[in-house]
């Protein structure tokens, strides 16, 4: 397990605390059998933070920089918050175009494991039935 900055964010929101925790297991079960580099580009307005999750066999390395990845996973930082809190699935947001990938699309199947679960007793509909 290793994790390094090579900046320091201004806010330590979801999508931060997703990466740190995801670099904290070190070993990742559900990817025991994924090698692979992913590059997470998350945007929010002009500027462009990146992640790089290498992953060997379920070892995890997590390192906030933009390195190549084997694949590139781009979404809008408000977008991936929702995506890492459990309010959205990822691969419907890449099917809605609200979540971009790019390179070896087995590496977003394998990854999405890692992301949460709904929240108990989220309701997915609440803000389209209170818009009626």
């Amino acid at each position: 397990m290793t994790t390094s900055t090579t900046r320091k964010t201004p806010t330590a929101g979801p999508a931060a605390m997703f990466f740190e925790e995801l670099g904290e297991r070190g070993h990742e079960p559900l990817l025991r059998k994924v090698s692979g580099r992913v590059r997470f580009d998350l945007v929010d307005g002009g500027h462009t933070d990146s992640w790089l999750v290498a992953v060997d066999k379920g070892e995890l390395t997590v390192a906030r920089k933009a390195g190549t990845g084997d694949c590139t996973i781009r979404a809008q930082r408000a977008v991936f918050d929702e995506v890492v809190q459990g309010r959205m699935n990822a691969i419907a947001a890449v099917l809605r175009g609200a979540l971009t990938c790019q390179g070896d699309l087995e590496l977003l199947f394998a990854i999405q494991r890692t992301f949460p679960g709904p929240p108990r007793g989220w309701d997915p509909t609440a803000r389209t039935r209170s818009a009626r």
